[in-house]
């Protein structure tokens, strides 16, 4: 497997250094969700990511998933950059998460009540990953309603606009 890293150079003490910062991803969820989101994800933005899934209580994951999800943490070097992402706030898995995350290190961030857009833009940033790059990441990836009526209504005046008549263009022109 390819993994993607982000190559930082900086200048310290007289001296370049070059700092590889690799992004972690581990996708909990109960169910196949993770697999799923994984899935959509090598194919809209390809291979060469580090993602890890846990579907949990399905056949794959039938008993106690803590030793996966210790072995993602242990698994961090502290030039990472690494998020856990779960399925449900209040979810067993999102427990289980926290409770094995309680002191993780400062590189390490839970979002729960994820969704693909928000992975997507999780691996796909090229600035660190702060607490407040995320938090704008989760706030750009919410869920949309789409009122049906209001885009029918948007598109005829769209149409109205675009579509006038040769004859009422012709007289605009006179």
């Amino acid at each position: 497997m390819k993994v993607t890293a982000f190559i930082f150079f900086s200048f310290k003490h007289g001296m370049i250094e070059m700092v590889i910062i690799m992004k972690k991803i581990l996708i909990a969820t109960h169910g196949m969700l993770a697999e799923g989101l994984k899935s959509s994800i090598h194919v809209l933005a390809g291979d060469g990511y580090d993602i890890q899934t846990i579907n949990a209580y399905t056949d794959e994951c039938q008993g106690d998933y803590s030793h996966q999800i210790k072995a993602f943490i242990t698994s961090l070097n502290q030039d990472d950059e690494a998020v856990i992402f779960t399925d449900l706030l209040s979810g067993s898995v999102n427990q289980k998460v926290c409770q094995l995350c309680v002191q993780r290190p400062s590189y390490l961030h839970i979002v729960t009540g994820t969704n693909l857009m928000c992975v997507l833009a999780v691996l796909l940033e090229t600035r660190p990953l702060t607490q407040k790059v995320l938090k704008e990441i989760v706030e750009n990836s919410v869920v949309s309603l789409i009122d049906l009526e209001d885009q029918i209504q948007l598109e005829e005046t769209d149409e109205d606009f675009l579509c006038v008549e040769e004859e009422e263009r012709n007289d605009c022109f006179h």
